[in-house]
């Protein structure tokens, strides 16, 4: 009874202020069980505060949640998707995994981790002997301005005049004169 006079006073209030209010709508969401909680109510159930939920939405862990204006929306039956236990291991970037693919293929004689730690020798050694595929891989994975680098610091002997005088073209760092090849000197 005390339930019916709130929500005649409620319909009065809202119709009055210019609202539409339907008193079936408010009967029946009363008998419905929510089918969405708010991020509040999810983190108390959860046992996990309120910031870490919405840092677990932003990781989008949580599977159905969605963002409408401001606010977030959890399904009710949704729970935090969990990680294996401890630290996640590194997986390697792009780059790190073609120039060790590169050079288990190219500089047979290091293990691919010396060849890591000198990825400008990678780079010349693909330069002087690699196919066509292999240096297009190097040039969009690594970029022009390391292959550059590379050719600028190239050790002597590294590359054949033909391949020195094709980069020197090929990457447009020429100018009017090419450099001449790095040499040796012996004391």
């Amino acid at each position: 009874m005390a339930s019916d006079v709130v929500l005649n006073r409620i319909e009065s209030y809202l119709n009055d202020k210019g609202f539409l209010y339907n008193s079936g709508m408010a009967a029946h969401a009363r008998q419905e069980q929510t089918p969405h909680v708010s991020v509040t109510q999810f983190a108390k159930r959860e046992g996990v505060s309120r910031i870490r939920v919405l840092q677990l939405l932003a990781e989008r862990r949580i599977p159905g949640a969605r963002k409408i204006g401001h606010h977030w929306i959890i399904p009710s039956a949704a729970a935090i998707v969990r990680r294996a236990p401890g630290r996640p291991r590194k997986q390697p970037r792009a780059e790190e995994r073609l120039l060790r693919s590169l050079a288990r293929r190219y500089i047979w004689w290091l293990a691919p981790g010396e060849a890591l730690a000198r990825p400008n020798f990678v780079a010349t050694q693909v330069m002087e002997m690699g196919d066509y595929e292999d240096v297009l891989k190097l040039e969009a994975t690594l970029g022009r301005e390391a292959l550059v680098r590379a050719l600028r610091e190239a050790e002597a002997g590294r590359l054949s005049e033909r391949s020195w005088i094709y980069w020197h073209h090929r990457l447009g760092v020429a100018g009017r004169r090419i450099p001449p090849l790095p040499w040796r000197r012996l004391r």
